[in-house]
């Protein structure tokens, strides 16, 4: 039996709110990955102050209820507290934050997949300490057909990784299938759809080379781009009751 599709997008308010939230938790991952390479007293307590200040914006715009249960236990932490796997979610906070901007018109357009979203592409739209009522001014999501389209996008990237990940774990296809059919068959629909405009020796290219010759530290930048902003375009379209809900398939 298929898992029912659960399909009711969140409204423009509901997005800007994430938006909001998510550089909240942007600005705290960055401020920890600094503790965690090299403590400066000087830097924590400029820090600790901004942070402080942050506090009683997210009370002032009545932010607080707008995080996650998850979000609420990270900011409830001590500044310097986190640990290396909730501060390496600076990546994810960074490739959702950039999606939702865009989302929200702020962004012309999505970074191609082998790139991603880097700081710069985000920074300046960084609402924190600012008015939120400009922020809003500054802002309109786009419409479902267009999400709807990027989503489809990065569809077609999910599937790609997801291939790949199964044919590495020796997952076995239907009989008959293979796993050089099968890419063959995505790559097909990836062009036609227009997820991808060229190929490089049958396969989805990736920085000038095939996905499937992507390793090391390239494919783990790769896959934490493809899962992003495939979870985060999937909420976006509706696809979960909640933040803290999305998950891959």
């Amino acid at each position: 039996m298929e898992e029912e599709v659960y399909l009711n997008p969140p409204t423009e308010k509901e997005v800007i709110n994430r938006a909001l939230c998510l550089s909240v938790l942007f600005l705290r991952s960055q401020a920890e990955a600094i503790y965690l390479s090299s403590p400066d007293k000087e830097i924590f307590n400029i820090e600790s102050n901004f942070f402080q200040e942050v506090e009683k914006w997210i009370e002032e715009e009545n932010l607080k209820n707008s995080f996650t249960e998850q979000e609420k236990i990270l900011l409830e932490k001590e500044l310097g507290k986190w640990d290396e796997k909730e501060t390496l979610l600076s990546f994810t906070y960074l490739e959702s934050l950039g999606v939702l901007f865009w989302a929200l018109s702020l962004i012309d357009k999505l970074p191609p997949y082998d790139v991603g979203f880097k700081l710069n592409d985000v920074i300046n739209g960084i609402p924190v300490l600012k008015s939120k009522e400009e922020f809003l001014g500054k802002v309109k999501l786009r419409p479902y057909k267009e999400l709807i389209k990027e989503r489809d996008i990065a569809e077609m990237w999910y599937f790609r990784w997801k291939l790949g990940r199964m044919e590495k774990e020796n997952y076995k296809l239907e009989e008959g299938k293979s796993y050089k059919d099968a890419l063959k068959l995505l790559v097909e629909k990836a062009l036609s759809s227009g997820a991808i405009s060229y190929t490089i020796e049958d396969d989805f290219s990736v920085q000038g080379k095939p996905f499937s010759r992507v390793s090391g530290e390239d494919y783990l930048f790769l896959s934490g781009i493809i899962l992003e902003r495939f979870l985060t375009l999937n909420w976006l379209c509706g696809s979960y009751k909640s933040w803290d809900e999305r998950k891959e398939y």
